[in-house]
């Protein structure tokens, strides 16, 4: 179950903010969860890294953090995105899916994460052009 939307308000400010809100079921959160954590170990497993991929190692251990947290049993879970943090969540778990089709054999823990992962694809990769689209060019809600 993938439901996802753009949300677009104002701020206090009244600056224009853009989210994408996805609702997801246990599974592809767990899913999503070991393919974040796994990308982040392979990713990150170099001697020296720079200031950049420290920000994206902090950004990534944070949304596998916080899809990691556990819910109600059955729960739909809505995570709420910024388009670049929507786009990083995309970027890992395609870098997941890849990483497991070009290798030669597949551990058992990541074929149940690996067929969500690659359902949850296209869906999210819709999502993010829409909200990078809406943030490029942002229309808010009549408010």
């Amino acid at each position: 179950m993938f439901r996802g939307r753009i949300d677009i308000s104002r701020d206090l400010d009244g600056a224009v903010v853009v989210l994408a809100c996805i609702e997801l079921g246990d599974e592809q959160v767990g899913a999503s969860a070991h393919a974040v954590q796994a990308y982040v170990g392979e990713r990150f497993r170099v001697p020296a890294i720079s200031g950049d991929d420290v920000i994206e190692l902090r950004d990534l251990t944070g949304l596998a953090d916080e899809l990691g947290e556990p819910a109600p049993e059955g729960a739909v879970r809505t995570l709420v995105f910024s388009p670049a943090r929507l786009n990083l969540y995309r970027e890992a778990l395609a870098s997941f899916v890849d990483s497991r089709d070009e290798a030669e054999w597949l551990r058992e823990e990541d074929r149940e994460a690996l067929a969500q992962a690659r359902e949850l694809l296209p869906a999210l990769g819709q999502l993010s052009e829409e909200a990078v689209r809406a943030a490029l060019s942002p229309a808010p809600h009549p408010g």
